[in-house]
């Protein structure tokens, strides 16, 4: 049994993978196995008998006498049973990093210690390896994220262009039209063979009409950009509404049906941007309702909110663009410039008030303007 207990053993330490080195107290080597050959390049001869400190570099070679003794006067291990990655030395000289593992092999009165070895130069290339691919991720990351804040700068530069290129672009078109009919009425005073007070007064009230049109839309901009301050006073709300429908032009087919309530309460607002909202919102519905139709203007009260309805039986606003109607420049009307809404809502949060609005396609839609009341101290 001891014979096959050997022939075991010595079959174990031949086929092993990893180099196995068996040393004394002293630091002999009693045994290497083939693996141990393969790696430091030694033949078996040139090993068994010598100190193990022959395949060590410095500085791991001045310091293993220090370890052996000191575990030999105290009995702390420093490196026995615990693995740790140290450096081998080769025949030529050429060093390689390793795993040294170390085991205390009690036989009789004597101590061996049995160190198994691994070559673990893949390893720590391919660990090098993966520190430079880091590196270079880490680079590349740093490079795009640069890239990335260039191009977050370029596009919040190209989104101020093309916002300015959205108003240039509305500004132009609301003030196209009417210089085209100045310039128009201008050619026909200036070339007129025979001019008639009738014609001169018309054209001349045309040109008017199309300049105060052209300071409306320059206006309303200047409002958005730098909307004043309200001058807050008690306002009729009825009254209001009945002054801004006899003001508002609507297309023939459009039709007003007025519904609000002549006893409202008081609001405590600025009549004149209160004025303007409703302005817009008429113009809007008849806008909304191409092949006509009627607008309804309803009120009631709640809590303290005077809430004034303006109904039409439009086209209506789909979900996608509800969300945005009160943003300035957004319009889903194939002309204007998209600041009516903007400006109005503006209006109302100044004056305390805000803006609701519900739509379905097909159906119309239902803009609530919410006022605040005016409470006596």
């Amino acid at each position: 049994m001891y014979n096959q207990d050997q022939v075991l053993l010595a079959a174990l330490l031949r086929t092993a993978v990893d180099a196995i080195i068996v040393i004394d107290e002293r630091g002999i080597m009693q045994s290497v196995n083939p693996a141990t050959t393969k790696l430091f390049g030694y033949s078996e001869a040139e090993m068994v008998g010598e100190n193990v400190k022959l395949l060590m570099p410095s500085p791991y070679r001045e310091e293993h006498d220090g370890y052996l003794r000191s575990y030999h006067e105290t009995g702390r291990a420093k490196i026995i049973g615990i693995g740790r990655e140290v450096t081998g030395k080769r025949k030529d000289e050429t060093t390689f990093p390793m795993h040294l593992a170390v085991s205390e092999v009690p036989l009789g009165d004597k101590k061996l210690f049995a160190g198994i070895v691994r070559d673990i130069s893949d390893l720590k290339n391919a660990q090098q390896q993966l520190k430079e691919i880091n590196d270079q991720l880490e680079q590349r990351v740093r490079e795009r994220t640069s890239e990335l804040h260039a191009t977050q700068a370029e596009l919040l530069k190209a989104g101020k262009l093309a916002t300015l290129g959205q108003v240039s672009g509305g500004i132009a078109h609301e003030i196209r039209n009417p210089l085209n009919a100045v310039r128009t009425s201008a050619y026909y005073l200036r070339n007129a063979k025979k001019l008639t007070p009738e014609k001169t007064s018309e054209h001349l009230e045309r040109i008017d009409r199309q300049v105060l049109l052209i300071e409306k839309v320059i206006t309303a901009l200047s409002d958005f950009v730098r909307l004043p301050e309200p001058s807050l006073s008690k306002c009729n709300v009825s009254d209001l509404i009945h002054d801004v429908i006899s003001e508002v032009s609507l297309p023939e087919n459009v039709h007003i049906e007025n519904q609000v309530a002549s006893d409202l309460p008081v609001a405590m607002v600025d009549p004149n941007q209160i004025s303007i909202v409703f302005h817009n919102l008429l113009r809007n519905a008849g806008d909304a309702m191409p092949e006509g139709g009627t607008v309804t203007l309803a009120s009631h009260v709640r809590d303290d909110q005077i809430i004034v309805e303006v109904i039409d039986t439009g086209v209506g606003i789909g979900d996608e663009h509800i969300r945005r109607i009160t943003e300035p420049l957004f319009s889903t009307k194939a002309q204007g410039m998209g600041l009516g809404l903007a400006v109005s809502a503006a209006i109302l949060d100044k004056n305390h008030g805000h803006l609701e609005v519900e739509s379905q396609l097909g159906v119309g839609t239902t803009f609530a303007v919410h006022l605040p009341q005016h409470f006596r101290s």
